[in-house]
C-alpha cells in the first residue's frame, strides 16, 4: 500500500514538474539572424589618410541597423592567398610582417571600422612606421559577418 501511494505521488510530482516547465517556455524567443557581406577593394581604391597614417578604402555597408550596432556583432575577415589554391580566411585585425627582396621587412595591420550613422565601413592598411608605401595598396576581399 505504501509503495502504491509513493508511486502515485511520484507520478503526480513528475507530471506537475513537466506542466510547469512547459508553461514557463514561451514562443516569443527571437531566433539568431545573420548577414554575410563581401567587399572587394581594388588596388586603385586605396587612398592615403595622412591624419591616421594609413591607407583607407570606404565602402557603403550593404546593411546595418541600430539594433545590430547596439546589440549585435560585426566580425570582419580578410581572404589571403589564391582562391581554390591556398586561400585562407583570417579574422581582422590582422597584423603581418612583409619581407622585401633586400632582406628588410615592415609590419602592417589590416583592419576595419564601421559607422551606423553613415552606413559605411572603412577598411584600412596601417603600416607600423606610418610611411606611405604605395606598394601596400594591393587588392583584398573582405567579409563582414553581422549577427543579431
Amino acid at each position: 500500500m505504501k509503495r502504491k501511494l509513493f508511486s502515485s505521488l511520484f507520478v503526480a510530482l513528475l507530471f506537475l514538474g513537466i506542466a510547469f516547465f512547459t508553461a514557463s517556455c514561451s514562443d516569443d524567443i527571437d531566433e539568431t539572424q545573420w548577414d554575410i557581406q563581401d567587399y572587394e577593394v581594388k588596388a586603385s581604391e586605396w587612398s592615403w589618410n595622412p591624419e591616421n597614417e594609413r591607407w583607407e578604402a570606404v565602402k557603403p555597408m550593404k546593411y546595418i541597423s541600430e539594433f545590430i550596432y547596439e546589440s549585435g556583432a560585426v566580425i570582419g575577415y580578410v581572404f589571403l592567398g589564391v582562391q581554390n589554391e591556398d586561400e585562407v580566411q583570417t579574422q581582422l585585425p590582422f597584423t603581418r610582417r612583409v619581407f622585401l627582396n633586400d632582406g628588410t621587412y615592415f609590419t602592417e595591420t589590416l583592419g576595419y571600422e564601421y559607422s551606423f550613422l553613415t552606413k559605411k565601413v572603412t577598411f584600412y592598411i596601417a603600416p607600423a612606421d606610418g610611411i606611405q608605401d604605395t606598394e601596400a595598396r594591393t587588392p583584398y576581399v573582405f567579409r563582414l559577418a553581422l549577427i543579431w
